[in-house]
């Protein structure tokens, strides 16, 4: 017998896992209406003291009026079992606007039967009791089908995510009943935890509230819950006490996107959760610059991004993509990933713009002059560089050779064709180098500075307007700590990291190729902007959160090991030099530094002897003694060979003779 009421279950579930058709949900509807007409008939004739007439043509014209508006209500349209207010309401509606046309119709009726003296009547009050009744079933029937799906649902199918919803104000309720009612999200929300102890002991549709400042493991182990929702502003406003402790105790943290819900005439969007990334820790608000104002400033130009298939110029070259340019020149040297870059860029292009890749190396003086006479941009966006700080420690020549020849091949060519804007990507490590990558991203900056100053002072007529961008670590970007970390931790340690006290600034790929589209238009020439990145971060401090984020314990699980400070590596990095001052622009986050001038006739003939010396890979001593006494504030650190060269007298003269007045 009970093998057989199991049969039967599944039989049931089975049958219930279909969608009941349209026709159906419409025929029971109606079902109702006549069912509680024909109750209240049966009810009035037996306590009335005069018995009503006519019960065939009344229930037919009743049905007439239910079925109309059923169907301009489209209450039948909906996923009984999914049934949400939206469709209660609808419900509601439609039952009281068949209870109108019912009175309105018994109204008429009634004056026209006393003025032709025919007995037909109808009762004023029935259209209004009978209201009442058929809304009152079909809520009932709602209820019951969405009850006993949701019975058999947790029964047969217990593979949902048991999980903590964190707060209680009104979009965590949301989120959990948008969570509830999506039949395909893995979660299953079952109480909310809130710092509010006010809130603790209450419960909002059917969840309990639970305090989360004290018992949190009690209470994991109570609901067998491992899980926790928040929203992106929850998590910005987490105190690291919390958070440790979530951690700590094993509740995995997961993210819910921005979601909508709208009515029928809108495709419904469900909630998006997600792990949380190390982007979303950063403690720092993202910069939001507005893409609109933009949009003039690209409208039917050429633009040429080199090291286009690097992480910031391929990222750049998505975000002009959008925009209505007449045709973007994509120029590396990597063939591969400019090749993948392009494909993707075509496949996705909404404006029809002209793209075409170029492989070709910018300190290729013959190759950029080709490309620059060929293509003739308006705007170029330089990106190509060598950047891995003790790489280039190991061959300042190569670095010499991408970061300044290539960056005055460019801004040659850029004057020579008539280019309206050059935009320069680069790095807080050129303020106060101590390091031969930093120090040759100075020399490039110091090179397109005093050029952009050489030609208001010739008198060029609409001159290329040369600005800069520095800033910080790119999380994600091919030179980053974090797929280090990443991979670290996927071969189950230890992360490495070369001091427990260095700190690095930090920023999303698309934040930083924003500010460069910003500054790209807002600069009127010989600009360095700077932006407000928030708080420096710990390095040590973001390899614990990453370990913690892939659900292990810093020290137990995932060992941090400090290795020591590499070669040219500090401590700090900064924005700005300590003998800079800043300027405001109409956003509140973007600055300008206010650097020192130098006169072009003595910059000119210093980089085009570092240049020689590097193409002739002379010894790497060489390169950055040229490097040190083109920039004074270059002082190595953890170079021992190069440190050397600080404790020569030559410097000191020479840091005196550089620059011009501020």
């Amino acid at each position: 017998m009970k093998n057989l009421l199991v049969r039967l279950e599944r039989i049931i579930w089975a049958m219930m896992r279909n969608y009941m058709p349209r026709w159906t949900i419409f025929a029971i509807d109606l079902f109702i209406v006549i069912i509680a007409y024909t109750s209240l008939w049966f009810f009035r004739d037996n306590v009335a003291s005069s018995p009503s007439h006519h019960f065939a043509l009344k229930i037919f014209v009743v049905i007439i009026f239910y079925a109309v508006s059923a169907i301009l209500f489209k209450t039948h349209h909906g996923v009984v079992r999914y049934s949400t207010i939206s469709d209660l309401r609808r419900l509601s509606f439609s039952t009281l606007f068949a209870t109108l046309l019912f009175e309105i119709f018994s109204i008429t009726i009634n004056g026209t039967n006393l003025a032709n003296g025919h007995l037909i009547q109808f009762n004023l009050w029935f259209p209004v009791v009978l209201g009442f009744v058929v809304i009152a079933v079909q809520l009932m029937f709602r209820f019951m089908v969405k009850t006993v799906y949701e019975g058999f649902e947790k029964r047969y199918d217990p593979q949902k995510i048991r999980a903590f919803v964190l707060g209680s104000d009104y979009e965590s309720v949301l989120l959990a009943n948008s969570i509830k009612e999506e039949k395909n999200n893995p979660y299953e929300p079952v109480a909310f935890i809130t710092l509010n102890d006010a809130q603790v002991g209450r419960s909002v549709g059917g969840l309990p509230i639970l305090s989360a400042r004290k018992g949190l493991l009690n209470l994991m182990v109570h609901y067998e819950v491992h899980t926790l929702l928040l929203y992106k502003s929850q998590l910005d406003s987490m105190s690291k006490e919390f958070y440790d402790r979530c951690i700590v105790e094993g509740l995995e943290l997961l993210m819910v996107s921005t979601f909508v819900k709208h009515d029928d005439t809108v495709v419904q969007t469900a909630p998006q959760i997600n792990k949380i990334k190390i982007e979303d820790l950063l403690g720092r608000n993202a910069i939001e610059l507005n893409k609109d104002a933009l949009e003039h400033n690209f409208t039917d130009k050429v633009v040429l991004i080199t090291g286009a298939a690097g992480s910031i110029g391929s990222e750049i070259a998505i975000q002009v993509a959008q925009f209505k340019c007449r045709q973007i020149i994509l120029l590396d040297q990597a063939e591969t990933p400019l090749n993948d870059l392009w494909l993707m860029l075509k496949s996705r292009n909404p404006n029809n713009i002209d793209i075409k890749p170029i492989i070709g190396n910018v300190s290729s003086t013959a190759k950029m002059r080709q490309v620059f006479e060929c293509a003739r941009p308006h705007i170029v966006f330089h990106a190509a560089a060598y950047k891995h700080v003790p790489m280039m420690e190991f061959h300042p020549s190569a670095s010499v050779i991408a970061n300044v020849l290539g960056t005055k091949n460019v801004a040659d060519m850029a004057v020579e064709t008539g280019v309206e804007r050059f935009v320069m990507i680069s790095t807080d490590k050129a303020v106060n180098p101590t390091n031969v990558m930093g120090a040759s991203k100075r020399a490039a900056e110091i090179y397109i500075h005093s050029l952009y100053h050489k030609l208001l002072e010739d008198g060029v007529e609409n001159p290329t307007q040369f600005v800069t961008t520095r800033f910080g670590n790119v999380l994600g970007s091919n030179g980053s700590v974090v797929p280090l970390f990443k991979r670290q931790i996927a071969a189950g340690g230890p992360i490495t990291v070369t001091h427990k006290d260095i700190t690095r600034y930090f920023m999303t790929i698309p934040e930083a190729c924003s500010l460069v589209l910003e500054a790209g238009c807002m600069g009127h020439g010989g600009e360095i902007f700077i932006f407000d990145m928030g708080e420096a971060v710990k390095i040590y401090e973001l390899a614990e959160k990453m370990i913690r984020l892939s659900g292990k314990i810093p020290g137990e699980d995932i060992k941090i090991v400090e290795t020591g400070l590499r070669p040219g590596e500090k401590l700090y990095e900064e924005l700005l030099a300590c003998d800079e001052n800043t300027l405001p622009t109409h956003h509140k986050k973007v600055k300008i530094a206010k650097v020192r001038r130098y006169r072009y006739s003595d910059i000119a003939p210093m980089i085009d002897e570092m240049n020689d010396i590097a193409l002739e890979h002379i010894h790497p001593v060489e390169v950055v003694k040229r490097l040190k006494e083109l920039i004074p504030e270059f002082i190595s650190q953890n170079s021992p060979k190069f440190e050397e060269l600080d404790k020569l007298e030559l410097y000191k003269n020479v840091k005196q003779l550089q620059f011009i007045d501020k």
